[in-house]
């Protein structure tokens, strides 16, 4: 007779993480807890995957070492590392559920789809080219024989049930289509310390479920591994029950399959799971949301509030203001930020963080194609978070944040309509223009991201000191005039190919170098207008 196949997500190796030193290597969920004091920070193979792991590793850290209230969460920030008792004491209830490959609760899995013939567990990967999953990343079929060692499998496993494409999947009966899971809805917010430990305790929220907290936290709420009974096959759906339901949400129903008497994972079952229904504003805390806009920018009346989510090229930074600063409470709110921030906020301003401190937003992604479907590309940026703008609730320091990402925007729409006034003369209005070369947007946008990180943080610097912010604006200005001037020069280069073409772009530039100089004379100016009435006030 074997020993049972076994793979025990709590003590073996599988989460990669990123050391102190430097060093990359695997942990159990136990280790990475206890040891996060000496981790820098979790490091999927993909954006997608570590934002995932990480939700699996909040929704974990919630259950096991719940902060209830502010003098828990402070004992622990002040505390050297994590204690092993509260783990100790949830394990003894719940150790059981957390083996990859156990034969009546497997992690994260529906037993009940053993009925169903195996695929390949090439299709937990949204970039091979599986059935429908035909995309740009690489050219791996269902013909070609592909195997998982147990810890790559958990990983994708947890995924697929965070960010896993829509589309057709097997039916476990009729059902076959399935909806994007919820990861695909936003950019997931992740507040960064200097060490794993501070990161898990900055987006550890306060948590108790009697006391509803966080919002939309009920007493019913669990995360998936702690369910009385294994998830039923056949699709469903519902709002979310709280917040570690939703850090787990079971969006597709899984089992894997491996090869008899080992450990590799050689088949998965995929089915519809369960679809979301709940009011994402309400029940996210990983995700800012926006105002949606009218087409001049204004924003729409009675609207929905909408999550930001990462775009190729153009920088999450432009929604800096939704990111980091509070809006006014109560009705007709046009932002809200992760609720992490705002307790961070209030941290620092009872004195238990300071406020000179500078933390990172790290948020990840992935963009789908236009049918949800198939991964176009993974997506992770990062933003300056410094505290003292967190605590700031002063509108006029939104507006002036405000108005420096629209300073980009139309240097930015500049840039374009230079390239689309060249060419109309050129080709003609009746004829059919070709698009602006994409290496326009790559010689713009990305060359503003640090600069915008340090704008973030002297403008916290100089509110925090109770100095004028005009000097840092007036520098973020000239940057952005500089830049979009550069990316016009390079791309005038390239398109004066003789001397007929050279008078016809000249043309254009000076008429664009006209606009820009518009440009920064009036966001100054507004600026002015800003501190003026700020220092009326």
């Amino acid at each position: 007779m074997t020993d049972r196949v076994s793979f025990d997500l709590l003590t073996e190796p599988w989460i990669p993480v990123l050391d102190l030193d430097g060093d990359t290597r695997e942990v159990g969920l136990v280790e990475l807890v206890l040891e996060s004091h000496r981790l820098l920070r979790i490091v999927g193979e993909t954006p997608p995957m570590t934002a995932a792991l990480y939700r699996v590793v909040l929704a974990f850290l919630h259950r096991a070492c719940a902060v209830a209230d502010e003098s828990a969460w402070r004992g622990l920030w002040e505390a050297d590392s994590f204690h092993s008792d509260p783990l100790a004491d949830y394990l003894a209830k719940f150790g059981d559920r957390f083996d990859l490959f156990d034969p009546h609760r497997p992690f994260l899995q529906c037993p009940a789809l053993a009925r169903i013939a195996p695929a390949t567990p090439a299709k937990l990967i949204p970039h091979r080219a599986v059935g429908n999953n035909v995309t740009l990343f690489d050219h791996t079929t269902a013909d070609d024989v592909t195997v998982f060692d147990p810890a790559q499998a958990a990983r994708l496993l947890v995924t697929t049930q965070a960010f896993d494409p829509g589309g057709t999947k097997t039916p476990y009966q009729q059902v076959k289509a399935s909806t994007q899971a919820p990861g695909n809805l936003l950019g997931v917010v992740l507040v960064e310390g200097r060490t794993l430990r501070e990161t898990l305790l900055f987006n550890a929220l306060l948590y108790d479920p009697e006391l509803e907290l966080p919002r939309k936290t009920t007493v019913e709420d669990a995360p998936a591994w702690e369910a009385d009974d294994p998830p039923v096959p056949v699709p469903q759906d519902r709002p979310a029950r709280g917040w570690t339901d939703l850090l787990t949400w079971p969006s597709r129903r899984v089992l894997l399959s491996h090869e008899p008497g080992g450990h590799r994972v050689d088949g998965v079952v995929i089915t519809p799971g369960v679809k979301f229904t709940g009011d994402l504003p309400q029940h996210e805390k990983m995700a800012a949301f926006r105002v949606s806009t009218d087409l001049k920018g204004k924003p729409k009346k009675d609207a929905p509030l909408l999550p930001v989510k990462l775009v190729p090229q153009r920088g999450v930074w432009r929604h800096s203001v939704e990111l980091l600063l509070a809006d006014r409470p109560g009705e007709g709110r046009s932002r809200l930020r992760p609720p992490a921030l705002d307790q961070i906020a209030g941290l620092a301003a009872r004195g238990h963080l300071s406020d000179a401190a500078v933390y990172t937003l790290r948020v990840f992604g992935q963009k789908l194609d236009d049918n949800a479907s198939v991964v176009e590309t993974y997506l992770e940026e990062a933003v300056a978070a410094p505290v003292a703008l967190l605590r700031a609730e002063e509108p006029y320091l939104a507006a002036m944040v405000g108005t420096a990402i629209a300073l980009a925007d139309a240097a930015g729409s500049a840039v374009r309509r230079l390239v689309d006034g060249y060419r109309e003369e050129r080709v003609g209005k009746d004829r059919k223009r070709p698009k602006a070369p994409p290496g326009l947007d790559l010689s713009y946008w990305p060359n503003l991201t640090r600069a915008f990180d340090d704008l973030l943080i002297a403008v916290g610097a100089a509110h925090r000191e109770h100095r004028s912010e005009r000097e840092a604006l007036s520098e973020w200005a000239d940057h952005v005039a500089a830049t979009a001037r550069e990316a016009a020069d390079r791309w005038a280069e390239s398109a004066a190919s003789d001397g007929a073409e050279v008078v016809v772009v000249g043309k254009h530039v000076e008429k664009f170098h006209d606009a820009v100089d518009v440009l920064v004379r009036t966001f100054k100016a507004e600026v002015r207008r800003y501190l003026t009435r700020e220092q009326d006030e």
